[in-house]
């Protein structure tokens, strides 16, 4: 692929990037139908039906880009030649960008929530859509979404592995109800055979199929219960109410489900600020809740990405290593090994995580989006654990740092996974009902989602607990 050609890719995915953004959040609000509350209670089933439309149309766009980059991600792995390498790279980029926008439908048919969102998901995708069932689901989504009243949409086509094949939604007109279901898809002549079997109950059914398929056969079945068990645990979290369920990764652990009314209040103004600085290359720095420093930097060459990088672990530096040096104290001698040493996170890392938010319902203009989500201006940021627990503690939350050894002693896990740490150490919360360790989805609400840590603290102070039976 040459530089024009990767570049004229990066063009096409960028505008259909902005076309899913219009179709999910601004062209059936646009409709002087539909351009106030009022109007759209005037026409509720019109209403839903546009939205419908809108979300089918950005289906269409990016299951068809998506499957296009797969083709070149293919030709890419073919090819022997060194500077595929970075092609390759490029292309499974952009191929994540849509795909993390396609879980924005996902996300936004059922229901806005971040705990259910999760919960369609059962962990990493391995592979590309040519190992999953993707004919056979894309057939039974095109018949359903003839129909006005109903959307399918094909779950493999998101970032992480489903717990099924799709998600149909259906609207009634009679009583003005959304109804989600989730839908597994089974094809081919063994399958019918198997699930003609199932429904039959009968031992002699079994014992028939089990004779003409054979051990294939046989390890086919087990496939299908341990799937349908595990889609079914997974299922009845969604949407579950807090308590105690069991965990559907790990039958044998238990699941806390917890709740808290506190809304999320989000920084996206600052960031906007900031990313508005950085454009016109002024200082774009600035600081949150006294624990966390945010640094918009732009890339547009060399020279200036390092000036940007070099402002903000400078202002880290001052707010929290020396802040006497603003008063006049000296630098030390290494201050420019010092400034190397402090470690930043960049937003583009959040790409991966579980509880990263739809990046294209981000209260960003379009054209900051862009930016940010194609590096032509980067969010670095640096969180300050000691000066979050000082937060914490401020504001009526007992929380304090510990080590590995007390993390042991307390016995709170049975290891450290999913846990934030900060120079080898832990925040430990405490509260009436419990003791807790912020974890790494806590940590990625703050950086990645841009939610304020006092929020965060209003969060963990008044969590809903199950209450024992």
């Amino acid at each position: 692929m040459t530089t024009t050609g990767h570049r004229e890719i990066e063009a096409v995915v960028e505008n259909d990037l902005l076309e899913t953004r219009r179709l999910l959040m601004r062209s059936v609000t646009d409709d002087p139908r539909y351009s106030t509350l009022e109007k759209i209670r005037e026409d509720y089933p019109g209403f839903i039906r546009e939205v419908f439309k809108a979300h089918k149309g950005a289906l269409s766009v990016l299951m068809n880009r998506i499957l296009y980059l797969e083709h070149l991600i293919s030709r890419a792995n073919r090819s022997n030649a060194s500077s595929q390498k970075t092609e390759k790279a490029r292309l499974i980029y952009w191929k994540h960008l849509l795909e993390k926008s396609y879980d924005a439908l996902v996300w936004m048919n059922v229901g806005i929530d971040r705990s259910n969102f999760k919960k369609v998901f059962k962990g990493e995708k391995h592979g590309g859509l040519v190992h999953q069932n993707i004919e056979s689901v894309l057939r039974f989504v095109n018949e359903v979404n003839k129909n006005q009243d109903e959307i399918a949409i094909p779950l493999d086509f998101c970032f992480l592995s489903p717990i099924c094949d799709a998600l149909k939604v259906s609207f009634s007109e009679h009583d003005k109800a959304r109804q989600v279901t989730f839908i597994e898809v089974k094809s081919g002549r063994v399958n019918e055979a198997m699930l003609d079997t199932i429904d039959s109950g009968a031992t002699e059914g079994y014992l028939k199929f089990f004779d003409a398929y054979g051990k294939n056969g046989i390890k086919q079945m087990e496939r299908h219960f341990r799937q349908a068990d595990r889609f079914e645990r997974g299922y009845k979290l969604i949407g579950a109410d807090p308590g105690v369920y069991e965990n559907p990764d790990k039958p044998q652990e238990k699941l806390l489900v917890l709740s808290s009314d506190v809304a999320l209040g989000k920084f996206s103004d600052k960031i906007s600020q900031l990313m508005e600085k950085a454009s016109k290359r002024e200082f774009a720095v600035d600081e949150v809740d006294d624990c966390l420093i945010v640094g918009a930097v732009n890339t547009e060459n060399e020279r200036v990405l390092k000036l940007g990088e070099f402002d903000v672990r400078l202002y880290v530096y001052h707010s929290f290593i020396n802040p006497a040096a603003l008063q006049g104290a000296s630098h030390p001698e290494d201050l420019s090994q010092v400034l190397a040493a402090i470690k930043l996170t960049d937003w583009l890392e959040g790409l991966g995580s579980v509880v990263l938010s739809p990046v294209l319902l981000r209260k960003l203009p379009d054209e900051q989006l862009m930016d940010l989500l194609f590096g032509r201006i980067r969010l670095k940021f640096f969180f300050h654990a000691q000066s979050f627990v000082r937060l914490c503690n401020a504001n009526d939350l007992d929380a304090k740092l510990i080590n590995r050894k007390t993390f042991n002693r307390l016995r709170l896990s049975d290891s450290d996974k999913g846990l934030a740490q900060f120079d080898g150490k832990y925040i430990q919360f405490s509260t009436p009902e419990s003791i807790q360790v912020m974890g790494e989805g806590t940590y990625h609400e703050i950086v990645f989602n841009w939610v304020y840590p006092r929020i965060i603290i209003d969060q963990t102070k008044h969590l809903k607990f199950p209450h024992a039976s």
